[in-house]
């Protein structure tokens, strides 16, 4: 039996995710979506009237991304900071290479102009990233492993920053710059 084919919303939405990623919301269109997929605009706008409406899909769609990376991370039986390089790992496979981002630093950058429906998914978002990395850090605190002042969503933020920030920079510098800002971020949680 054949394997039966994604439905139609579903290519919506991972496309749309692969533009996002490549050309940022605001530059792609439905009639982008269309033509790549050999549809009609009609066809999404009827799973999508808006494309607010396709703003908020791709935000369901990266929190479950993100969910089913939690949860592999959080299973892992290894140490806190062997579960962070997992979830870092795991999240490079998600966003890396020369022509895409992380699609979470995608939507920020548009954020002046996305749609208002999409603001509180994007900060939604946001905050679930950074409570799970707060989550291990708090664990690798606990443990001993770690030693950082500060609270453990502070020092998310940083580490979130970081991470985003040398993915950017590695698209231009090479990915020199990205593993050189996580063995810096890394001895700064270790202590050394």
């Amino acid at each position: 039996m054949q394997a039966r084919p994604k439905n139609r919303k579903q290519q919506i939405v991972d496309l749309a995710l692969e533009l996002l990623q490549t050309h940022g919301f605001e530059n792609f269109s439905y009639r982008d979506l269309a033509g790549q997929l050999g549809i009609t605009k009609a066809s999404i706008h009827h799973h999508f009237p808006k494309k607010a409406d396709l703003g908020v899909a791709l935000c369901q769609a990266i929190q479950e991304w993100h969910e089913r990376e939690f949860a592999r991370t959080r299973s892992f039986s290894g140490s806190a900071q062997e579960k962070l390089d997992l979830y870092v790992r795991g999240t490079l496979k998600f966003a890396c290479g020369d022509t895409k981002i992380c699609p979470l630093s995608s939507l920020q950058a548009d954020i002046a102009s996305l749609p208002e429906a999409m603001r509180p998914a994007l900060k939604r978002l946001d905050d679930h990233e950074l409570d799970f990395i707060a989550e291990l850090l708090d664990a690798g605190r606990e443990s001993g492993e770690f030693k950082f002042s500060g609270s453990a969503r502070d020092q998310a933020i940083l580490f979130v920053l970081t991470c985003k920030g040398a993915l950017q920079y590695s698209r231009v510098h090479g990915s020199e710059v990205f593993d050189a800002a996580m063995a810096q971020m890394k001895a700064q949680l270790l202590g050394q």
